[in-house]
């Protein structure tokens, strides 16, 4: 049996109610419609109450700015004070519960049990041993360890026959990538290193990298190829077309935060090309942002198709959202924390237009700052017209970029080809 979170409604109006989570999930209590459990008559309870972030047999909590605060084993956690409204209650962080079994969470009159089931071990021969998690290594750590390995002739933990490794390209919250030489024929390729932040066993990798063939069979001139994919000692690898532009958040500030309409048309229209062709073939991006999406003499690309999803329901990201590991979400649409599972090409399209909002204005949609909880802004804010930014934007691109972005994944363009056609018309 593999491994589950549940939680169990001991006390209250849902007394009963069992939640399971089998795969990487989240689960919001609070008062508002959209909570996974919706408790609107409870006085003691905020509009989004706490978020509890489930990547068997791991779970982690944190309250968002709660008026009453959560309690776990009588223990308060967040909460604001009495003098704070909820955006400044907000504003102040909030640190996560790592949950174990048998933990009790209460939020006014609602009691819940945390049960935790561990992976069974099957019966017959021995199974092979799990890889060891990565988690105390940061992706700093994990470059240097690698390019000191490559500059010896030999990396212990990675060995990607064919391949020289020649230097560091860049990192981020689960992996590094690194321009490498295929030594058959000299072409540079990039390769994408990550970092699972759990142990991984030999199964777990070969499912995740059978799903990853999927991906690999998109063909088209606007997304990024990929050639091969691999692991050595539980470090998934995957080696891809180089693109020697670098990425559009490096093109952004090369132009000094924000680019030209004029600039930015071409490769807004071509990302858009690359996201039709992969909805056509039924594949979901996932997490599209302005670092994967790569210029090559002059043409965008997307890169990292269904990576992001398969790492994550693979369980290797840990916990992405409420852990120590995970990103602002600065280009996550708000259904993206609520359906964290079953997202649809739609979120990919509030996404895509996040990146050109961004690419245009040089600020992000939704307000963020420092000092409040992201997710809370996703899920309390309005996205900011992209008016406010640029007065002079036509009135038409306006219009679009604002219907791309909105909350209601309904309203909005269905797929990359939708989101093309309209921006066509505009552009």
């Amino acid at each position: 049996m593999p491994a589950s979170v549940q939680l169990r409604i001991t006390e209250g109006i849902a007394k009963g109610r069992i939640f399971t989570f089998a795969a990487h999930d989240t689960f919001f209590l609070g008062r508002q419609p959209d909570c996974h459990m919706h408790l609107p008559d409870d006085t003691f309870v905020s509009r989004h109450h706490f978020i509890l972030e489930a990547c068997p047999p791991q779970a982690c909590l944190r309250d968002l700015g709660s008026r009453n605060g959560t309690y776990v084993n009588g223990r308060k956690v967040g909460g604001r004070k009495e003098c704070e409204s909820p955006e400044e209650g907000a504003r102040r962080a909030y640190p996560e519960v790592t949950l174990k079994h048998g933990d009790r969470i209460q939020v006014g009159d609602t009691a819940l049990e945390v049960h935790v089931t561990q992976e069974e071990k099957q019966a017959g021969p021995p199974a092979a041993a799990p890889v060891p998690s990565f988690d105390e290594l940061n992706p700093k750590q994990l470059a240097d360890l690698l390019l000191k390995a490559a500059k010896k002739g030999k990396a212990p933990r990675l060995d990607i026959p064919g391949y020289e490794i020649e230097k560091e390209l860049g990192r981020g919250g689960f992996g590094v990538v690194f321009r490498a030489r295929r030594l058959s024929d000299g072409v540079p390729v990039a390769i994408k290193v990550l970092l699972p932040r759990v142990a991984v066993r030999p199964a777990e990798m070969e499912k995740f990298l059978r799903e990853m063939t999927i991906t690999a069979q998109l063909r088209h001139q606007n997304i990024v190829k990929l050639y091969d994919q691999g692991h050595c000692e539980g470090i998934p690898w995957f080696v891809m077309e180089y693109c020697e532009g670098g990425s559009l958040w490096d093109f952004i500030r090369q132009h000094g935060g924000k680019v030209p309409l004029e600039i930015a048309r071409p490769i807004m229209l071509a990302a858009m090309d690359g996201l039709a062709h992969a909805h056509q073939s039924g594949i979901v991006h996932r997490d599209l942002k302005p670092q994967n999406i790569l210029l090559d003499r002059g043409v965008a690309r997307i890169s990292d198709f269904g990576l992001a999803k398969n790492f994550q329901q693979a369980g290797f990201s840990g916990l992405s959202i409420t852990g120590n590991y995970a990103g602002t979400p600065l280009f996550m649409p708000r259904e993206q924390l609520i359906n964290f599972k079953h997202l649809k090409p739609v979120s990919d399209v509030w996404s895509i237009a996040a990146t050109f909002y961004f690419m245009l204005s040089g600020a992000f949609p939704y307000p963020f700052t420092q000092k409040r909880d992201p997710i809370d802004v996703i899920l309390n804010e309005h996205v900011v017209p992209i008016e406010k930014w640029l007065p002079a934007l036509p009135a038409n691109i306006a219009k679009t970029m604002m219907a791309c972005l909105h909350e209601n994944s309904q309203a909005r363009p269905s797929s990359g080809s939708e989101l093309r056609a309209q921006f066509l018309r505009v552009l």
